[in-house]
C-alpha cells in the first residue's frame, strides 16, 4: 500500500513539468504522407524577418510577414514533391558531395570555415541548416537534371536559327545581376502586392548604397544565381523575358533600378557593364546558345513539372 501511494505521488508530482513541456505541433501543409509543420516555416522564415519588423505600421507588418510564410511554405511544398520524386527515382545525397559542394562555395568567395559561419551568422543561419539547405539544392538539381533535363533537346536548327536571328542582328550585350522575388502560384493581388513591396524595399537598399550581390545571395529567390550574387552573366537581347529585357537594354552601368514583373515574379536589377562587339562566328558560339537555349526550356518545363507533381499529389496547405 505504501509503495502506491508513493509511486501515485511522484507521478503527481510529475504533473506540472510533464504539462509545462507538452508542446503541440501545427500541422501547415500535407503533402501525400508527409507533413510540414509552422516551425519549420518560422525558421525557414527568420533571416527575413529582421526587415518586416522594422515596417512601423503594423497590419502592414502583419501581412508582410503572412505573404512571406505563405510564399516559403509554398517553396517547402515543392521541395517536399521533389524530395518523394527522388525517392521513386532512388536518388539520394551523401554528405561527401555536401562537403565537396560547400568547399567550392568557399573557394569561389575565398572564405575560411571561420569566415563562412560569420556570414551565416548575419543570416541568421547555423552551419547545419546551411549543409540542410545545400542538400536540398543538390537533390533539386539532381531531379529537375533526371526527370525535366533528360527530356530537352537543343537542334542544331534550333541554334542555327536563334543565332541567325539574334546574334548576326544585334552585337550589343549588358551584363546584369538580379533579386528575384517569386509569386506564389495561384496568389491573390494582395499577396503579389505586398511581394512587390519587398522587392520595393530592396530596391532602395540596393539604392542607399547596400551590396547588391550581398542582398541577393541573402534575398534572391533564383536558386539558380542566388549563389553568385545574382549575376546573370554577359547576355544579348531575346534571353531574357521582355519586360526585364527593355528595362535592362535602357538602364546606365551601376545603375540599380525595378522592380518589374515578369514571369512568375519580381526583379529588382543591377547593370554591371555594357558592350559593342562584333558578332562572333556561329563555331565559337554554338555551345553557347545551345546552353542558353536549354536553359530557357528548362525553367519552362520546371515549372509544368511541379505544376503536374501537385495534380498527382495529395497537397493540403493548412496556413
Amino acid at each position: 500500500m505504501r509503495m502506491t501511494q508513493l509511486c501515485l505521488a511522484a507521478f503527481l508530482l510529475l504533473l506540472p513539468s510533464m504539462g509545462k513541456a507538452r508542446v503541440v505541433e501545427k500541422i501547415v501543409a500535407l503533402v501525400g504522407s508527409d507533413i510540414i509543420l509552422q516551425s519549420e516555416v518560422e525558421e525557414r522564415a527568420a533571416p527575413m524577418m529582421a526587415d518586416i519588423a522594422a515596417i512601423s505600421n503594423p497590419a502592414q507588418r502583419a501581412a508582410r510577414a503572412s505573404a512571406l510564410r505563405r510564399q516559403i511554405l509554398e517553396r517547402m511544398v515543392d521541395e517536399q514533391l521533389l524530395v518523394q520524386e527522388a525517392a521513386d527515382l532512388k536518388i539520394s545525397i551523401s554528405s561527401e558531395e555536401i562537403d565537396r559542394s560547400i568547399e567550392q562555395i568557399k573557394k569561389d568567395y575565398s572564405l575560411d570555415d571561420t569566415q563562412l559561419r560569420e556570414e551565416l551568422h548575419k543570416q541568421g543561419m547555423t552551419l547545419a541548416a546551411y549543409r540542410q539547405n545545400t542538400k536540398r539544392e543538390i537533390l533539386r538539381y539532381r531531379v529537375i537534371n533526371i526527370a525535366v533535363g533528360s527530356k530537352i533537346s537543343v537542334s542544331d536548327a534550333d541554334v542555327q536559327s536563334y543565332y541567325e536571328r539574334h546574334m548576326q542582328a544585334a552585337n550589343l550585350q549588358v551584363r546584369a545581376s538580379h533579386i528575384f522575388l517569386s509569386i506564389p502560384e495561384g496568389a491573390d493581388t494582395a499577396t503579389a502586392q505586398e511581394k512587390e513591396k519587398q522587392a520595393q524595399l530592396l530596391l532602395h537598399r540596393a539604392q542607399s548604397g547596400e551590396d547588391f550581390a550581398r542582398l541577393a545571395r541573402e534575398y534572391s529567390e533564383d536558386p539558380a544565381t542566388r549563389a553568385e550574387g545574382g549575376d546573370l552573366g554577359w547576355f544579348g537581347k531575346d534571353i531574357l523575358p521582355k519586360p526585364i529585357e527593355e528595362l535592362v537594354f535602357s538602364m546606365k552601368v551601376d545603375e540599380v533600378r525595378g522592380p518589374v514583373r515578369a514571369d512568375r515574379g519580381f526583379h529588382v536589377i543591377k547593370l554591371l557593364g555594357r558592350r559593342a562587339q562584333d558578332p562572333k562566328p556561329l563555331a565559337e558560339v554554338r555551345d553557347q546558345i545551345r546552353g542558353q537555349l536549354r536553359q530557357r526550356e528548362m525553367e519552362k518545363q520546371t515549372k509544368n513539372f511541379l505544376t503536374e507533381l501537385r495534380k498527382k499529389t495529395l497537397v493540403d496547405i493548412r496556413m
